[in-house]
């Protein structure tokens, strides 16, 4: 029987809204800030990605063989853990502790939900028509959302520090209860066994390399992931408070970087115009850009480069997810887009302790704008890749 596409179109909205309504986004770094330094702040989130990196590919396989739901509910529920930890640290290993559940979650979460919605709709022939825009309007409202927490954040960071954390927890926990909404679709799959198990693992793992174009496609996204995301965890908020913004000031101006990240969402529809072999390269191009902005050593600076950022964020993930989701087989769709994940998290984890240096030896703003060489040096080729290979298949 099929699954009933348009309830989990719906749920997949709602219960990404709410697993993205992160209350203490805008002053994370302000509470971290009142217990641990910046190295030791960068020492625990690359602990948090490694821990999401060990769990990536077996969560995904785990997804492909018992159920992209229960995955889901299963990091829900390390999600809740994770934020009532937030809620009381006062130490490094509490935070340590925190951040391990919070990026456990994230794990489980890769790949599952996007996978059960991109079968769900495949299966009733629904895929071209509704996946991207689901996937754009779900990231949209999700980032509209962030803004709001970010605000309500900052106003209950006033009233007591750890109560932005205390907020997150009761969020994480509706997060769970909308995932319970969702119907899983009909797999493609083996009896779970310990030996399938490991063999999905690996031929997960194996299809992302397999086919020239799939491979390509998932290399540019480790890359340009990488230096996306080690802004998003280790620098945007610390860049922000580094110019010298007041604590007042930092739950809305964090806002704002995700209402930019909205109004970039809006633009998918223009970006697509360009074409999947161009598409690439520009999103390589708007990133630099970002970067390099932050060589300005101000509060516009700080601003731009963040908001810059964040704005070409907004159309990057929903077009790479679409990108992979239609090269990758049922079969193999959540252990693979978790096999990217793991990449990703690997160079993410292991660039956490030398990001923490940077910052500290010389400041946030530098190690910000480094990622522009980085983007010249390493990502522009990937990208060039991907375009001959998206030509060459369209031939």
């Amino acid at each position: 029987m099929k699954t009933n596409w348009q309830k989990n179109k719906k749920y997949f909205l709602i219960t990404t809204f709410f697993q993205w309504f992160y209350v203490a986004i805008g002053v994370w770094v302000l509470i971290w800030r009142n217990y641990l330094s910046w190295e030791e702040i960068a020492l625990i989130t690359s602990s948090g990605v490694f821990v999401s990196l060990l769990l990536e590919l077996p969560s995904g396989a785990l997804a492909d063989m018992i159920g992209r739901r229960r995955t889901i509910l299963l990091g829900r529920l390390l999600g809740i853990i994770g934020f009532a930890l937030y809620s009381v640290a006062d130490s490094f290993p509490l935070f340590l502790l925190g951040n391990i559940f919070y990026h456990a979650n994230w794990a489980f979460e890769s790949g599952a939900l996007s996978a059960l919605l991109f079968d769900s709709l495949k299966e009733n022939n629904q895929e071209e028509k509704h996946y991207q825009k689901t996937e754009s309007d779900a990231f949209f409202y999700a980032t509209l959302g962030m803004a709001l927490s970010s605000v309500i954040g900052g106003y209950l960071f006033k009233i007591d520090l750890h109560a932005p954390y205390i907020a997150s927890a009761v969020i994480a926990f509706i997060a769970f209860l909308t995932a319970l909404g969702l119907e899983e679709p009909t797999l493609d799959t083996e009896k779970f066994t310990l030996k399938n198990y490991l063999k999905q693992n690996w031929d997960g793992m194996k299809h992302i390399f397999q086919h020239p174009l799939i491979r390509s496609i998932s290399i540019f996204s480790i890359l340009i992931n990488f230096v996306a995301y080690a802004g998003l965890w280790y620098l945007y908020e610390p860049r922000l408070a580094e110019a010298g913004f007041p604590a007042s000031w930092m739950g809305w101006i964090v806002a704002g970087t995700y209402l930019i990240r909205a109004a970039g969402t809006k633009l998918i529809p223009y970006i697509m115009k360009l074409g999947d072999k161009n598409i690439p390269v520009a999103l390589t191009v708007m990133q630099i850009l970002g970067s390099f902005l932050s060589f300005w050593q101000t509060k516009a600076g700080a601003i731009s480069s963040v908001y810059a950022r964040k704005f070409a964020d907004g159309f990057r993930k929903p077009i790479l997810s679409r990108l992979q989701n239609e090269q990758i087989v049922s079969k193999y769709r959540a252990t693979s887009l978790s096999a990217i994940s793991l990449f990703e998290n690997l160079l993410i984890s292991a660039g956490g302790p030398l990001i923490g240096w940077a910052m500290t030896k010389y400041n946030v703003a530098t190690t910000l704008g480094v990622m522009g060489i980085v983007g010249i040096v390493f990502i522009l080729p990937s990208a060039l890749i991907v375009s001959k290979q998206v030509a060459k298949a369209s031939r």
